[in-house]
């Protein structure tokens, strides 16, 4: 009898400890409007999920018209470790543009996470994206290595695709959506907010600055898109110099300079022997895990390249893959290789969106008189772009829409030496409007970059300081990027 009355003693005693250390309630401000319950968050190709509070707020898909056709907003948040949380969030804007704020969580908040110990991160799935009115497109409009490149087929399916839809697209713009981060930040009670973007989300960050810079506390960027940018435009060229820095590393590697001495040249025969002879290979499909036929011409290795070319992983085994397919005609290991790249991305970004984003904001103001024939991924690119432009109704932009705005706030700015999308030039661009900056390059990094330990420990330093000259960036110079594999098996040891 003693021994359960011990127990029970105990129990009580555990419970009334969590107790004290546990919220009895989840802690918003008090002015908070949305009404949020447990939830859980996946992203789509993936197994991967994470806990997370939802709720909803509806919006006016046109703003103008706030008695006409709404909206329902998908809001996550994951509340801070700590029981009594920083009273300025975290808001996350995610890239694509297409990507849901909400799908990308279960992918890096393990790179947030030393920023979630003091401070709750809210994600918005960006109107047209996620669980916000979605503009997704059929599975046979994503990329397919497979499919031969015809711009009248691409045409054909945008229209397609637009005709799919229960939206009007012309009210799916960046603009528009910084109202409806703003409508978010009102309904739950925040003051101020501290605003984080990566690839396209960072323009979806200035743009919210812009339009609201009394909100926001600290800005940081990651893989930065500066304003003045047609996103697009450059993408060929960007592409070629990511690449010839990876074979550049590779040149400067004993063991790499060694087993793969002339990548370049190699390359080049390559392409110009697939523009006259495709070849029809089969390859073991790494979803299904069935073979099937795929036809690689000179834009399918180009296409292929350009996925891979994306992180220092899949760069460190870029150089094994040419060299494969240049002197044992294996093409197959990288077809499957992008392959499993694109899949990926196909479930993840919304193309609706995209479009509409895309086609009010960067069509208008690209150069496709550019010629870009002598690049790897030529025109095609921008081919694309047009054909898809043409079919899809533009919303209206700020006349200053591409015009940089000075702004006197702490902003991070982050990028991969390596970057075939936004390089640190383009981070270097953008912080010129912004003096009281702090504009890191990692060496070796390609795309999205705050998946590096260094980075992470920075960037949480620079939220909770909430300046620039109190992070200690010492690390950045040892950050080297992934070793180049040798063999199938991996790097040299």
């Amino acid at each position: 009898m003693r021994t359960n009355t011990m127990k029970k003693v105990t129990l009580a005693a555990t419970c009334l400890a969590i107790a004290a250390i546990t919220p009895t309630a989840w802690a918003l401000p008090d002015g908070n409007t949305i009404e949020f319950s447990n939830c859980m968050l996946s992203m789509p190709g993936s197994p991967a999920t994470a806990a997370a509070r939802c709720g909803r707020l509806e919006v006016p898909e046109n703003p103008d018209e706030p008695g006409g056709r709404m909206i329902s907003l998908h809001i996550a948040v994951a509340d801070a470790s700590d029981p009594q949380p920083e009273a300025d969030p975290l808001f996350f804007f995610a890239g694509g543009p297409g990507q849901a704020a909400t799908e990308t969580w279960p992918m890096i908040r393990g790179s947030l996470r030393g920023i979630n110990k003091t401070r709750d991160i809210v994600m918005i799935d960006q109107r047209g994206t996620g669980g916000s009115n979605k503009l997704q497109c059929p599975a046979e409009d994503m990329p397919d290595l497979n499919a031969e490149v015809d711009f009248d087929e691409i045409a054909r399916l945008a229209r397609e695709c637009l005709a799919g839809l229960d939206a009007d697209t012309r009210y799916y713009t960046t603009t528009i959506a910084a109202g409806d981060v703003d409508a978010v930040r009102r309904a739950m009670g925040y003051e101020q907010v501290n605003i984080m973007g990566v690839s396209y989300g960072t323009r979806a960050a200035q743009v919210y600055l812009r339009e609201f810079p009394d909100r926001v506390r600290t800005m940081t960027l990651d893989s930065v898109v500066p304003m003045q940018l047609a996103l697009g435009q450059e993408h060929a060229l960007m592409l070629d110099s990511a690449l010839n820095r990876v074979l550049d590393d590779c040149a400067a590697d004993a063991a790499c300079r060694e087993r793969f001495p002339d990548p370049r040249q190699g390359l080049a025969r390559l392409l110009a022997d697939l523009r006259s002879n495709p070849r029809s290979i089969t390859i073991i499909n790494p979803v299904t895990g069935e073979q099937e036929p795929l036809t690689v011409t000179a834009e399918t290795l180009a296409v292929a390249i350009r996925f891979l070319s994306y992180s220092s992983e899949s760069q460190a085994v870029l150089p094994l893959l040419l060299h494969e397919a240049v002197t044992e005609d294996r093409l197959d290991r990288l077809a499957t290789q992008a392959m499993m790249v694109v899949g990926n991305l196909g479930e993840m970004i919304a193309r609706g969106m995209e479009m509409s984003v895309m086609c009010a904001e960067d069509y208008p103001f690209m150069n496709f008189g550019a010629d870009y024939s002598d690049t790897l991924i030529g025109n095609l690119m921008l081919k694309g772009i047009q054909a898809q432009c043409r079919e899809w109704p533009a919303g209206k932009v700020p006349d200053d829409f591409h015009e940089p705005f000075q702004a006197e706030l702490p902003v991070l700015l982050l990028s991969g030496e390596r970057d075939p999308v936004t390089p640190p030039a383009y981070a270097t661009r953008a912080a010129a409007a912004y003096p009281n900056h702090l504009d890191l390059v990692a060496d070796g990094l390609g795309h999205s970059v705050l998946r590096n330990v260094c980075l992470q420990q920075v960037a949480t330093d620079f939220i909770t300081t909430g300046s620039v000259d109190e992070v200690d960036t010492a690390c950045v110079d040892d950050i080297e990027g992934s070793p180049f594999f040798t063999t199938l098996l991996g790097p040299e040891p």
